[in-house]
């Protein structure tokens, strides 16, 4: 398996995480780093000396982790079933080589992955169940035979949060990858119209990419989005050459013209991205593919 590396989340697209600690104070400004307790590691200039929300995206902070920057190593094995693959991913301590079996509920999981291939038509966003002995399993449903991207993301107990991506295979070779066609046009999902203006999102800096969702048939807004995963939508963007994996959340809660995130997109190409929201009790879906300046 071709190992793409593990890196720690970059600052602004890392987890919000959900501390469910009951009514809280909101925080207040503090100086260094070092002079606060808790922070938000979606927006880590949000500080507070109690778990307070976010004052940007409202999220409840955590605890500040200790001053180091830790790569927990993943073991990944992917073994080919009929209809798929059965992944197994073990998270190791980075100093002793344990492995690591606590962990922070990010989004009410402990665990977040998805799973990307088939020329970027493949998308799925799954929760490994964490065994026993601390393995984490799944089986994911594939289209077919082939190369595929694994994009795992956990916050350690006690560690600064974490994202890993590795190739695996089911079997066919890896090839050279496909560049997908532009497709910015709005799309209709479950009666939603969601439409993507990612016309200032620039390679190397965090600019604004806004979703709006109408509803399909009155063209008005939709307001009434349910929580999915402790956050208003999901947002995952990935290049042609499956090298690196972009995951956001808005940086607020809905609102006009819709939701908006600041993707932090290192370097200029094709990326497709997949929207993720709840209405109705129903998670939908929506697929764009973008050319990034």
């Amino acid at each position: 398996m071709n190992t793409l590396g593990q890196r720690a989340w970059r600052v602004g697209m890392g987890l919000c995480l959900f501390l469910l600690l009951g009514p809280i104070p909101r925080p207040c400004a503090l100086g260094p780093m070092g002079d606060a307790q808790y922070y938000c590691p979606m927006h880590p200039d949000q500080r507070a000396d109690v778990p307070a929300p976010c004052g940007v995206c409202g999220m409840r902070m955590v605890k500040v982790p200790p001053a180091r920057f830790d790569t927990y190593p993943v073991d990944l094995r992917a073994t080919a079933t009929t209809g798929g693959a059965r992944l197994r991913l073990v998270v190791r301590d980075p100093r002793t080589r344990a492995t690591v079996r606590r962990f922070t509920i990010v989004h009410e999981r402990p665990m977040h992955l998805f799973v990307v291939g088939d020329g970027l038509e493949f998308f799925v966003h799954e929760h490994p169940v964490q065994q026993p002995d601390g393995v984490f399993m799944i089986d994911v449903a594939l289209p077919k035979p082939g190369p595929y991207m694994a994009i795992a993301e956990f916050l350690p107990e006690g560690g600064p949060p974490q994202t890993f991506q590795q190739i695996f295979t089911t079997g066919e070779a890896f090839g050279k990858p496909s560049n997908p066609a532009i497709d910015a046009a709005s799309k209709i999902v479950d009666g939603v119209r969601v439409s993507v203006d990612a016309s200032q999102v620039k390679a190397g800096d965090t600019r604004p990419l806004v979703v709006r969702l109408d509803d399909a048939v009155t063209g008005a807004m939709v307001t009434d989005l349910q929580p999915y995963l402790g956050a208003a939508a999901h947002l995952l963007m990935v290049p042609a050459d499956l090298t690196e994996a972009i995951h956001g959340h808005p940086d607020e809660q809905f609102r006009e013209p819709g939701v908006t995130f600041t993707p932090l997109v290192p370097r200029a190409g094709r990326y497709k991205l997949w929207v993720q929201f709840q209405r109705g009790g129903r998670v939908s879906t929506a697929a764009f593919v973008i050319e990034v300046p």
